[in-house]
């Protein structure tokens, strides 16, 4: 998503604040690389938490796949592959068994044990922060887990008192990061970074300069590394993720040698296309939605009026908001996420045509409030011109991410339609789905339209519990009918985002997911 720009010195501040300490390439389109054992590299935002459980914005997501090893991680092309389990079995949809691998440890040497695995995931499934809640409800669905753990075996057994076909689809999400004992035992101090022995994964937090970056140090001893057959070159003894949201100060850090990898929205990486040392890998980042609440008592014009759903539908050109927010590089989207999605629907008669003479008609004189995250300026200006243009009187509130994320899932009352960025890498439909139907997260779920749809639940819950992926398929495309014809959601674009490397380093996406853990040096 576009996002305002910010005077390059600011940037440059930024990293000397970091005390970056790679050596730096060459002038533009020289990437010479002296040797080096240190990845610059950028966030968008700075993280608001270390603790995995909790992390919501990106940046929190990001940074724990560094500290924090999952059972499985996706695929390099389809499938699952190993990341601290070694086998895993589904005996049915409600219950499953990982063997975990025999030499994982801790950051303070504390052998990962299924205990410890086990422990961590009491610690999430018990923590009432909404968080913690989305990556329960992704991780192992709706219902309540029972974990078993047997250290003999080395195996993991859970149990679901209901049933969850997509379970191991959400073992490979970042909040189900393994938690050691020392982060469980200070909560506080796990989520502020500072335990040294609350680490799972590969890297440690050794620098933290709120606002300004990151630094995380490779562990000495790690040797857990998933079985990637396409990752060369070695991995970084030193990470800097320096918090830069202006791209074209990217791009020109980029093509200087200040950073060595940056990721773009925006067309500041065609100029990266085709020119000699420098590698570009597309991705799908993000589905952009516009949702509308329709929570009871929280003020919304949406509750229980279609018809006006209909109208802001009507009323907002997609192709303008690609324009507006992503330089014309977004692709269309037809459903609750990117059109690649397995089960992902793709039918356009479902979504409304733009008519903002006809919007006009509903529009004319209504209040909207609408949410949007910060530093996305130009997307926020252009939909709410577009309502402004039908008549309506639209108040824009732009939080940062931790604020944006905490109101669309628990304070309705401050918002009538927000722009919901659903994740478009885990390739689990059933993750997008629920935030449109089902339970809010006052009540357990994940929903963040507070929609009355018990058709589209049925649909839903047939499908996550369902054995075969036939029948999943089927049932999940029935519930994300239902979402569109009841103009719950509003699909907008589907981005596709370019992760750009200088030579000497590579980054690599699986399945659709760009994993920052297998950033590497391959000077």
């Amino acid at each position: 998503m576009a996002r305002k720009s910010i005077v390059a010195g600011v940037a440059l501040a930024a990293a000397a604040g970091l005390a970056l300490t790679a050596c730096a390439g060459n002038a533009a389109g020289d990437a010479e690389t002296t040797a080096t054992d240190t990845i610059n590299a950028e966030l968008w935002y700075a993280p608001a938490t270390f603790d995995p459980a909790k992390a919501s914005a990106d940046a929190d997501t990001t940074v724990a796949r560094l500290g924090f090893d999952t059972l499985l991680r996706q695929g390099e092309t389809e499938g699952y592959i190993g990341g601290l389990a070694t086998e895993w079995q589904t005996v049915s949809a409600s219950e499953y068994v990982f063997t975990l691998r025999d030499d994982a440890t801790c950051a303070d040497g504390t052998a990962i044990t299924p205990t410890v695995v086990t422990d961590s995931f009491e610690y999430l499934v018990g923590l009432e922060d909404s968080g913690a809640q989305t990556w329960k409800n992704q991780a192992f669905g709706s219902g309540t887990p029972a974990f078993a753990a047997d250290d003999a075996a080395g195996t993991v057994t859970i149990t679901l008192d209901t049933p969850y076909s997509q379970l191991l689809g959400g073992m490979t999400r970042p909040g189900t990061g393994v938690i050691c004992p020392a982060g469980i035992a200070d909560p506080e101090g796990l989520a502020a970074g500072t335990v040294e022995g609350a680490w799972s994964g590969p890297y440690t937090l050794t620098g933290n300069s709120a606002g300004v970056g990151v630094e995380y140090s490779l562990r000495e001893d790690y040797d857990a590394w998933p079985a990637w057959e396409s990752v060369e070159g070695e991995p970084a003894a030193t990470i800097n993720l320096t918090v830069q949201s202006d791209s074209n100060t990217s791009a020109n850090l980029l093509e200087s040698g200040g950073v060595d990898l940056a990721r773009f929205y925006d067309s500041n990486a065609l100029r990266f296309e085709g020119m000699d040392g420098y590698s570009v890998v597309p991705f799908a980042s993000s589905a952009y939605n516009l949702v509308f609440n329709q929570a009871a008592g929280s003020g919304s014009i949406f509750e229980g009026d279609q018809e006006l759903r209909e109208a802001v539908a009507q009323a907002i050109d997609t192709e303008g908001f690609n324009q507006a927010g992503l330089d014309g590089l977004g692709v269309k989207q037809y459903t609750v996420n990117a059109a690649s999605y397995s089960c992902a629907l793709e039918d356009e008669s479902l979504l409304q045509p733009y008519d903002p003479e006809a919007a006009a008609d509903a529009l004319a004189g209504q209040s909207i409030r609408l949410l949007i995250m910060s530093n996305w300026d130009p997307a926020a200006d252009y939909l709410a011109e577009s309502l402004r243009a039908a008549g309506a009187e639209v108040t824009v509130s732009a939080p940062d991410p931790a604020d944006w994320t905490t109101q669309m899932r628990t304070q309705p009352e401050t918002w009538d339609i927000a722009v919901a960025a659903e994740n478009a890498g885990p390739n689990l439909i059933n993750l997008s789905i629920a935030r449109y139907l089902g339970a809010s997260y006052a009540d357990g779920g994940t929903s963040v339209t507070r929609a009355d749809n018990p058709e589209g639940v049925a649909f839903y819950e047939a499908a996550v519990a369902a054995d075969d992926a036939e029948t999943q398929c089927e049932n999940f495309l029935a519930a994300q009918e239902t979402i569109l014809e009841r103009v719950d959601m509003m699909p907008l674009i589907t981005d596709t985002h370019r992760y750009v490397a200088r030579d000497g380093f590579a980054t690599y996406v699986f399945s659709g997911y760009w994993d920052i853990s297998a950033m590497r040096i391959t000077a």
